[in-house]
């Protein structure tokens, strides 16, 4: 049961997350027409993190999210994964983790949804390798001391 509500929360948000979010600002066509500043890797993995991950992880990362509660597995404390992996940030391993998901349960649970496919229904490959990269760089922010 519960996964299927994940499912559509997942389903709800891929629809509702525009693909436009990475879009490079535009001018109005004029060369002297000022395009919004372009928002960072980190600030779109912000708002991706609330939407995404927020409900399990909560809005600090660590785990107290509102879904959190419901799962057989606490979440894992995403502020110290450079802490548990002697001080460097995993980026590679968060990346692959968030597009394909935990493989091996001992290394967490398997209810975590594989962001890749969700994010493939919004665009290309490159959608979804800004989207990860974003994720990942946000998530690398937020990192204990």
């Amino acid at each position: 049961m519960f996964a299927r509500i994940v499912g559509s929360v997942i389903l709800a948000l891929a629809v509702a997350w525009p693909a436009t979010t990475f879009a490079a600002p535009q001018g109005a066509g004029s060369s002297t027409a000022k395009a919004p500043a372009a928002r960072s890797p980190v600030d779109q993995g912000a708002d991706m993190f609330r939407g995404y991950c927020g409900a399990c992880h909560g809005s600090k990362g660590v785990g107290d999210g509102p879904a959190a509660v419901s799962l057989k597995t606490k979440p894992t404390d995403l502020t110290r994964l450079a802490v548990n992996n002697k001080g460097q940030f995993p980026a590679q391993r968060v990346a692959m983790v968030l597009e394909f998901g935990v493989a091996v349960p001992a290394h967490g649970s398997t209810d975590m949804p594989t962001w890749g496919s969700t994010f493939r229904v919004m665009g290309d490959e490159a959608t979804v390798r800004q989207r990860v990269t974003a994720l990942t760089r946000y998530l690398e922010t937020i990192q204990v001391k």
